[in-house]
């Protein structure tokens, strides 16, 4: 009786802990909600309400497990010892996560204002990335040290209101009855089931963080996923990926996968498998230079109509109007991280949860896929120019050991105005003139820019940036900020800084070619819900002699691993071969796509790899890259 006894008692002070944490999901949940409540709009109380009542169904998974460890490591040792001091093992126990939750929390606001999302997979590219920029932008943008300051300050508030809770020191169990006792056994599977399905029986009427977001605004979707939710899509998302890009098939699948990604599989090289062939050049004569502008941030949503009167792109939008430029409508990042966009430029492979760069088989061979080699191919020396620096995602060597003959950075070029991330735009394109005055012969320039991305540290007041006549324009998309301002300063910086270079380069070289589009978009933090057009679309305009606007319309969309094979057509003799696993952008595919979407001449929607037509497809050439990636060239 007297293990029953404390059972029922330490049962009593897990299921304390438990609803005290439903009380604590549901706070930060609300203050969540409250520091980007002008995303709201007229949001109905209601619907809000319903966000608090998923998040508390979801949470009771989380909350479970707090209360299963606290079970496992304070009350059953209880039982069987009476010794063992229970109560502190469940405060050291219920302590720990309040302070990890409460530094979940205060990290979680400043991720929020960058990727529109609680924790996702952009946490899994930051493990890759410049961790000592990383720091420096948590610090000099972020407040890192008074937010760790807020976390310290709200976990000891919570510990103490915990510890009062729980009571002062150890209490002498209770007599209960058998009926009391047999209904307590009985009570903690029924209790398990509720909380494992979300506050269901069963999985039909389940909830998890796969089918939560029920609501119309992205904010309270992701507002009903606690820090703990957030960070199991992350792990889930991440084991998910790395099974779909998992080489775990042999060479007779790896064959299938060929055909229904349109290559020839009776080829034994990958890259042979997917040759394609020139019959017509688009330009009648090879321009001396290329140059192909990666920019980072540089999304298509000041080019939108109703963002026009900012005059954030006035220079490139020129370039896009002019009767030497040419644009696509519809333009898609080959992911939402600026490597996944070099990837696919420098590779020609789609996004697939690689990180390319750090493949051994990447420093092997060279892909015939990739812009560099193409280039090559066809006369060009290449030179890749990145206004960062050269041991981020181990940028140099990849692109020194795919087909580029130079590469420039930060490190040569003067940093005042600069930030971890790297130097000014201006700098580096004043570098890209010099060198086109100095060197002759064909030479191809693939650019990554710098400047447009936190902290913004560029004096754009100095650059001349119009602050007041921006702020003047403002819609009620945009909040109306003196940080959104700078933040919108650094768009129109880096369109200045394109444009000027674009007219000087010009001048010295009239037949230079140019192409200018974005790294990816979606990082702008709007002060209301926008679609997809608006979030994630990026430009993709090409400009210079030759250029003929009837080569797009207003159907027309691509993606930028299609990049390398559309200077093949545009620039190759007849019969000129080369790789792309994508047709390029002349050959207008039905569909293109990128790591989440999918764009076509009539839609522009999520990706559906379940039920969509594009199903089939984009997963066998997903395989194909993932085998080329992982295990190279050969297909035998």
């Amino acid at each position: 009786m007297q293990k029953a006894a404390l059972f029922i008692d330490e049962l009593r002070q897990d299921l304390k802990g438990f609803f005290y944490w439903c009380l604590v999901f549901t706070l930060f949940r609300l203050a969540f909600i409250f520091a980007f409540k002008e995303q709201l709009g007229g949001t109905e109380a209601a619907t809000i309400g319903q966000a608090l009542l998923l998040g508390l169904r979801l949470s009771l998974k989380t909350c479970g497990f707090i209360m299963l460890g606290s079970a496992l490591f304070a009350s059953l040792p209880k039982i069987f010892c009476s010794h063992w001091p229970a109560r502190r093992v469940r405060l050291a126990w219920n302590c720990f996560w309040l302070l990890f939750f409460s530094a979940a929390f205060m990290a979680r606001l400043p991720y929020y204002e960058i990727f529109h999302s609680a924790f996702d997979m952009m946490v899994i590219n930051g493990l890759y990335d410049d961790k000592g920029a990383i720091l420096s932008t948590a610090v000099e943008e972020y407040g890192l040290f008074p937010r760790l300051g807020g976390a310290l300050f709200i976990a000891a508030l919570l510990s103490f209101s915990y510890w009062r809770l729980l009571g002062h020191r150890e209490a002498a169990p209770h007599l209960y009855s058998k009926t009391k006792t047999a209904l307590a056994f009985f009570f903690i599977p029924v209790f398990w089931i509720f909380c494992r399905y979300g506050g269901a029986f069963d999985y039909k009427n389940s909830i998890s963080w796969e089918n939560c977001g029920r609501l119309p605004i992205n904010l309270l979707n992701e507002a009903v996923l606690d820090d703990g939710q957030a960070l199991y899509r992350v792990y889930s998302v991440k084991r998910f990926i790395d099974k779909a890009a998992k080489v775990d098939f042999g060479t007779s699948k790896l064959k299938e996968f060929i055909a229904a990604a349109g290559g020839d599989p009776a080829d034994v090289s990958l890259d042979k498998s997917f040759t394609r062939v020139v019959s017509r050049p688009k330009l009648a004569k090879q321009p001396q230079d290329i140059v192909l502008i990666l920019g980072e941030s540089f999304g298509a949503w000041p080019f939108l109509e109703r963002f026009k009167a900012l005059g954030l792109v006035q220079e490139t939008a020129a370039l896009a109007a002019g009767r030497r430029g040419a644009s696509l409508n519809k333009m898609l990042a080959n992911g939402s991280g600026t490597i996944s966009a070099v990837v696919g430029v420098v590779t020609g492979l789609p996004e697939v949860g690689i990180y390319v760069s750090n493949q051994p088989e990447t420093y092997k061979e060279i892909y015939r896929s990739g812009v560099g080699t193409i280039m090559r191919e066809l006369g060009y020396k290449t030179v890749f120019w990145y206004g960062g620096f050269p041991e981020w995602q181990n940028i140099e060597k990849f692109a020194l050991a795919q087909a580029f003959d130079e590469f420039h950075c930060a490190n040569e070029m003067i940093q005042t105005g600069g930030n971890a991330w790297g130097c000014p735009d201006k700098e580096l394109f004043r570098h890209i003139k010099e060198y086109m005055e100095k060197e002759g012969g064909k030479t191809f320039h693939l650019v990554l820019t710098s400047s447009n991305h936190p902290p913004y540290t560029v004096d754009i007041d100095k650059e001349g940036f119009p602050r007041e006549k921006v702020r003047s324009k403002l819609t009620e998309d945009i909040y109306k900020n003196e940080k959104t301002l700078t933040e919108l300063g650094h768009i129109w910086y880096a369109d200045m800084t394109m444009g000027k270079f674009v007219k000087e380069a010009e001048a010295l070289r009239p037949d230079t070619l140019f192409i200018i589009t974005g790294d990816h978009s979606e990082r702008f933090d709007f002060a209301k819900e926008e679609d997809i057009r608006t979030r994630s679309l990026i430009p993709c305009i090409f400009y210079g002699q030759g250029v003929k606007k009837a080569w797009f319309d207003d159907k027309s969309c691509g993606s930028q691993m299609q990049l390398p094979g559309t200077l093949a057509e545009l620039l190759g003799p007849p019969g000129f071969t080369y790789c792309a696993y994508y047709p390029s952008l002349f050959a207008r595919p039905a569909f293109v796509f990128n790591h989440n979407l999918y764009a076509s001449p009539t839609e522009l929607r999520k990706l559906d790899l379940q039920t969509g037509p594009e199903a089939e497809k984009v997963k066998a050439l997903r395989k194909v890259a993932a085998w080329r990636a992982v295990k190279g060239d050969r297909a035998e």
